[in-house]
């Protein structure tokens, strides 16, 4: 056979397998029952409500931590704060740490990131102007409004492009500042809070809280979903697996929205928090002093932080803002599920929706975040979808973590946990998981209800000096303080489901409670990561 006929005959190679897009979105400080589709009959989240239809929503999924650092480093590692360093906010993720973003990246995804990401402080030492300290704090708000930083150092933590937005509301910062500038310059001014349409903070008890000037199609939640926009027409173009990361920086306080939503809701027909007079009597000291006093009369922390004890009509006011908020995002979110439809790429992308923490809106006399852990503030909404691959329309009360996302997001793309070269390994060689977390990807098909029985939440509030930990199993909860026997919560949460009656000294409760701090001690060890320690790490 001459080569001429040979090549004519020549078979061409078996394409490549077309492999899943990945599409996150994620809300900063979002409870999970803040949404149409987990109940809320007051606030509207049409496009967020669709996702839910088409997909599979855990009822149940929980936090690692309550504060946005730690819980988004877990969301990158797949590994819990204490093995990742992120223990609480303030404290970097160092680069040494191996991320699911990079391994995504090294097996060919396009990894992207748009918006909020805080893997590194906000705010730093006093010479992070110096161009030379810049790229040690690549997040820090004062490198970015003096320019010492103007994009962010790629790859970072594996993403290989970024759009970045720093901040929230009145101090926003980063990439969008400068596409703000382009569009409007003379909206500047209302972008960093210094322009007020209606000024609400005095009724709102000291928290932040007004309603924009910025108009919604300057606003940084239309950046975001713009940009993310761009992003995925560029994949379609080039037929590119990809895994974005679409971040909103709302409805995290300051309370703040733009028109139409500032108007959209009146605080009046807001729903009340979960409170009870007398409850603060059976919990640990520092509530009540929060609740009246404010943090800094606990422990020394810089800046006043007002009590969080507020009126009903200040709490009113603040839910409306905050489901504005959410509103404002769900329509941006809609924005790239429209585009995504048109570029027919929804039957093979999946779609997550997250918060990295919720917030407490007044339950239990709470307000934000902090060592609150209560229902509103450890349970995030998280939402899956993709149209031919997973189930649709279901929902599922078995208990997920974030440290499921990762390997979720790992087992989808068919890559391996970072330090793992083969799948088969973890079972071959290290015989136990290399994360804590657990795929969710039986649930997402049908073929599993659950995949785990128990969750644990860390929370080392360092600027309270606290440090907490909680176990939840389908039923109970229990929260133990470091060195502090006399201080924790034992909740039961199907005949109390409101959290009003801590158990925790409770005579007819006590063996309940050993048998769970039991069961907790051989859970927390055995969550241990056996993947090498890194530098610098405990």
């Amino acid at each position: 056979m001459n080569d001429t006929l040979e090549e004519e005959v020549s078979i061409p190679e078996k394409p490549e397998r077309k492999r899943l897009n990945v599409l996150c979105f994620v809300l900063d400080q979002l409870r999970y029952d803040c949404l149409g589709c987990y109940g809320d009959g007051v606030v509207k989240t049409p496009n967020i409500d669709r996702l839910a239809r088409a997909g599979v929503v855990f009822d149940r999924a929980y936090v690692a931590n309550p504060l946005c650092m730690p819980a988004r480093a877990t969301f990158f590692t797949g590994l819990a704060p204490r093995h990742h360093g992120v223990r609480s906010n303030g404290i970097p993720l160092q680069a040494e740490v191996p991320t699911m973003t990079e391994a995504l990246r090294q097996a060919g995804y396009h990894t992207h990131s748009v918006g909020k990401l805080h893997l590194s402080p906000y705010h730093a030492a006093k010479d992070v102007k110096r161009p030379g300290n810049a790229s040690c704090w690549p997040e820090g708000k004062d490198a970015w409004d003096s320019g010492a930083i103007t994009k962010l150092p790629l790859p970072y933590y594996g993403l290989q492009t970024a759009d970045f937005v720093g901040g929230h509301c009145s101090y926003v910062f980063g990439e969008y500042i400068n596409w703000l500038r382009e569009k409007d310059a003379s909206m500047l001014p209302a972008a960093r809070g210094e322009e007020k349409l209606e000024d609400l903070t005095e009724a709102c008890g000291g928290e932040s809280a007004y309603k924009s000037a910025l108009p919604e199609d300057l606003h940084y939640n239309r950046y975001i979903a713009e940009k993310t926009c761009e992003f995925i027409e560029a994949r379609s173009a080039d037929n590119h697996p990809f895994f974005c990361w679409c971040s909103f920086p709302d409805p995290h306080h300051p309370f703040v929205a733009t028109q139409p939503f500032c108007d959209m809701y009146d605080p009046a027909a807001m729903p009340r928090p979960k409170k009870s007079q007398g409850e603060l009597d059976n919990l640990p000291p520092f509530y009540r002093i929060i609740a009246e006093e404010g943090a800094s009369r606990w422990k020394c922390v810089s800046g006043r932080i007002a009590p969080t004890e507020k009126t009903d009509d200040q709490l009113r006011q603040i839910r409306a803002l905050t489901y504005a908020m959410i509103s404002s995002v769900d329509a941006a979110l809609g924005r790239v599920l429209d585009r995504l439809d048109e570029l027919g790429l929804t039957g093979n992308t999946a779609i997550c929706l997250l918060s990295d923490h919720g917030d407490m809106l007044g339950d239990h006399h709470m307000l934000n975040k902090g060592p609150f852990h209560f229902e509103g503030l450890l349970r995030m909404p998280m939402i899956w979808s993709c149209p031919g691959h997973f189930s649709a329309g279901v929902r599922t009360p078995g208990l997920a973590s974030q440290l499921d996302f990762a390997p979720t997001v790992l087992d989808l793309c068919g890559v391996s946990i970072p330090e793992v070269t083969a799948p088969s390994e973890p079972e071959a060689k290290l015989q136990r998981a290399p994360w804590p977390g657990k795929s969710l990807v039986s649930v997402l098909k049908g073929q599993e209800k659950k995949v785990r029985d128990w969750v644990i939440v860390e929370n080392d509030e360092d600027y309270l000096g606290v440090t907490l930990r909680t176990f939840i199993t389908n039923r109970y909860k229990i929260t133990i303080y470091g060195e502090r026997e006399d201080w924790g919560e034992l909740f039961d949460l199907r005949s109390d489901p409101d959290e009003f009656r801590n158990l925790w000294h409770d005579p007819q409760s006590q063996q309940l409670k050993n048998a769970l701090l039991a069961k907790f001690l051989h859970c927390y060890i055995g969550e241990d990561s056996p993947l090498p320690r890194r530098v610098g790490h405990a």
